[in-house]
């Protein structure tokens, strides 16, 4: 028996397909007709993948950059070393943006996969830069709040040695 075009799964999958959908009722044809979608969910899954793979790699020549550009200087007392700043940032970004389009791939696999990752590229920035401020905003609060009791125990000491 000579197959068609495609794996013996996809195959028997578009045979029960057709079998069941003549003798099915309207319902169960909606359920068979999720696999349908299967080459072109396959098509986007795999350009999603190329696309993560090229930022990913892209990786390799901003750690370069980063370890060139940041490297330490500074006065005779103060070094400033920034090395690891662009690229860690890079791979946060990566990070959110991997994970933001895999789960829209998954959830819209009929939207263009450009249209995907563009979208996903702006959320992860807003994202980043939202947990920037955040983080930025918790660690003044703590430091705030280290302050105010230090600021607490010291008057206290003051009118300790007063008193005595």
């Amino acid at each position: 028996m000579c197959l068609p075009k495609g794996s013996a799964n996809e195959y028997a999958s578009r045979h029960a397909i057709e079998t069941h959908s003549e003798l099915a009722s309207p319902e169960s044809r909606e359920i068979y007709s999720h696999h349908v979608a299967l080459p072109s969910m396959k098509a986007s899954w795999q350009r999603h993948l190329m696309i993560s793979l090229f930022l990913g790699l892209l990786a390799i020549p901003i750690y370069f950059l980063d370890e060139a550009a940041l490297r330490p200087s500074g006065g005779n007392w103060i070094n400033l070393d920034f090395r690891g700043l662009i690229f860690w940032t890079y791979i946060a970004l990566f990070t959110i943006h991997v994970t933001l389009s895999s789960i829209s791939v998954l959830l819209f696999p009929q939207s263009g996969a450009l249209r995907i990752q563009l979208g996903s590229m702006a959320l992860s920035v807003i994202l980043l830069v939202t947990g920037f401020v955040i983080y930025g905003k918790l660690v003044r609060r703590q430091l705030m709040h280290v302050y105010e009791i230090r600021v607490r125990t010291d008057k206290r000491s003051d009118y300790r040695s007063l008193l005595c």
